[in-house]
């Protein structure tokens, strides 16, 4: 049974009504009586008193420290236990409640939550954002789903090796009974980041939003290509079934006042997932906790790091790249050929490069997320040519 103090911290209790004329009660206001309905606990008393015999009254009367008794509970359910905080006899702790009222499962004298009746607790009916202030007053509601018979369109795959940040959703926002231009964020709207076109339902986590204008104060002006998607909508456009679009924390970005190579750094700086992909710059989040709002209580397993690799083969002096994980569409691939002193001879951009001659040692980088180098006599021909 857990116990807690409601001495505040730097200051100690006011004493008992019996030390006087002028004390004050233990909530600070005036005692209004200098009379005493009980007598208090003789000093030469060890504070241990048989069980039973224990009264709830003796709260804030001297103890030994480190004392305990039993205590008769306040709604009179049974039997507490009592213990002695800083030399005054501290609430009688009782597994369904606390001393002046405080929620049930507790036993906190201030009504905080201490333990727990193994009853869950209710779920989120809205979610927060910062909102166009910064004030995360802007709240929308979210409607619950059973994640076993969800809406048409909306079935998500289990979580890849029980990671609890692909969990399925047990609510979703309703993207059309919400008004597309409320402001997420100072400089995002929630039309940007999710459409009622590519679903009626929707997901847009606040930790993404968060980050997203973050990245947005930094580094100036972002266009959102892409961000929620549905299962359904983003199966019709090729996306692989994990794609964090489908999660509320991916997006596909397009810097507006820096370069694309200064966006990249940024996502990774932030704690983002960067792949740079041929046609934008996919950005997401999903290292962070998924809300709780949308996805339910945690499980104990940690997020998952994706395994992204970068393959090369070469059939007569022409080199091809394979890339392995990647989920959002083809990553953008970069070669660098160099020669036997290490010096760059050559580059090239795409699935396909033929180095020339001089170079001795190859670089493959697939998406600024995964990469191999290699020496080009090493790696035997395959039989077949690149298609």
């Amino acid at each position: 049974m857990a116990l807690t103090s409601c001495v505040d911290a730097g200051q100690g209790r006011a004493p008992p009504q019996w030390q006087g004329p002028g004390s004050h009660g233990d909530d600070g206001g005036d005692a209004g009586d200098d009379g005493l309905d009980v007598d208090p606990i003789d000093s030469s008393s060890s504070g241990a008193i048989p069980e039973g015999e224990g009264e709830g009254g003796d709260e804030g009367f001297h103890c030994d420290p480190e004392a305990v008794q039993a205590c008769p509970c306040p709604d009179g359910a049974g039997e507490g236990v009592q213990a002695c905080l800083e030399g005054l006899w501290g609430p009688c702790e009782c597994s369904g409640g606390s001393s002046d009222g405080g929620e049930a499962g507790g036993g906190s004298s201030d009504g905080g939550e201490v333990g727990s009746t193994g009853e869950p607790e209710p779920l989120p009916t809205e979610v927060c954002y910062p909102g166009a202030d910064g004030s995360y007053t802007t709240c929308l509601p979210v409607v619950a789903i059973d994640p076993d018979a969800p809406p048409a369109g909306y079935e998500y795959p289990d979580p890849p090796g029980g990671d609890p940040n692909y969990r399925r959703p047990i609510a979703l926002l309703d993207l059309d009974a919400i008004d597309p231009d409320t402001a997420l964020a100072p400089n995002f709207v929630l039309g940007e980041l999710a459409q009622a076109v590519k679903g009626r339902w929707g997901i847009v986590q606040p930790h993404a939003v968060e980050s997203l204008q973050a990245l947005r104060d930094d580094n100036g002006a972002l266009a959102v290509n892409s961000g929620y998607r549905s299962p359904d909508y983003n199966a019709q456009i090729g996306g692989a079934g994990y794609s964090r679009h489908t999660y509320g924390d991916g997006f596909d970005l397009d810097p507006l006042a820096v370069d694309i190579d200064t966006l990249e750094l940024a996502c990774t700086d932030a704690g983002g997932m960067l792949v740079e992909y041929e046609t934008h710059v996919h950005c997401d989040f999903r290292f962070e906790d998924v809300e709780v709002a949308f996805f339910g209580p945690p499980d104990a397993a940690a997020p998952q790091r994706p395994s992204l690799r970068a393959q090369a083969q070469q059939h007569a002096g022409v080199w091809w790249a394979t890339a392995v994980g990647f989920d959002e569409g083809l990553p953008t691939i970069r070669w660098t050929a160099r020669d036997a002193g290490g010096q760059v001879v050559a580059r090239g951009r795409g699935l396909v490069f033929a180095p020339p001659p001089a170079a001795v040692t190859l670089e493959l980088d697939v998406g600024r997320a995964a990469a191999v180098q290699l020496r080009i006599g090493s790696v035997p021909e395959v039989g077949i040519e690149p298609t």
